[in-house]
């Protein structure tokens, strides 16, 4: 993993956070404050971003790549999509990392570290803890209705295999 400090100069990295949903409707001196807080880093194939079960206060945003969503070793999803966002549920909850990520191929995040938060001033800080936090009620939303979706695609294997 390479890492650099989040650089609000760098015209692409902004670009492309512009067009994440989750920050596409905020002036991007907004963006700029929520990021004080950021890293930008690159995970070559097979490079673990998170492990199952280790604990960090770490949130990401997918700027681009693949990455798979393993737990217990199991693929269970994959994360290709700008502005893809993981990682969250450590940080609302202190919980350890329910799943591991891991780099498919080539990817690179901006990597928001929830204590840097703490550091910024009053404003920025409650600004980006409200950001953060709409992003994450989004996230949870619709995983919550997947989740729904497959327990209902379930239910009915269930009630087909049993008739």
């Amino acid at each position: 993993m390479k890492e650099v400090p989040f650089d609000p100069a760098n015209d692409d990295i902004m670009d492309r956070l512009k067009n994440i949903p989750a920050f596409d409707s905020l002036p991007e001196n907004h963006i700029k404050k929520a990021m004080c807080a950021a890293s930008i880093r690159r995970y070559d194939a097979g490079e673990t971003v998170i492990t199952e079960g280790e604990f960090d206060n770490q949130v990401f945003f997918l700027i681009f790549g693949h990455l798979k969503v393993l737990v217990h070793g199991t693929e269970v999803g994959n994360l290709k999509r700008l502005g893809d966002v993981f990682g969250e549920m450590g940080v609302i909850d202190g919980s350890p990392r329910s799943a591991s990520i891991v780099a498919e191929k080539t990817s690179l995040c901006v990597a928001l570290d929830d204590t840097a938060i703490g550091t910024l001033n009053d404003t920025s800080k409650t600004f980006t803890q409200a950001v953060m936090y709409r992003i994450f009620a989004e996230v949870m939303a619709m995983r919550l209705r997947d989740a729904n979706q497959k327990i209902t695609d379930l239910q009915k294997r269930i009630e087909t295999l049993q008739g």
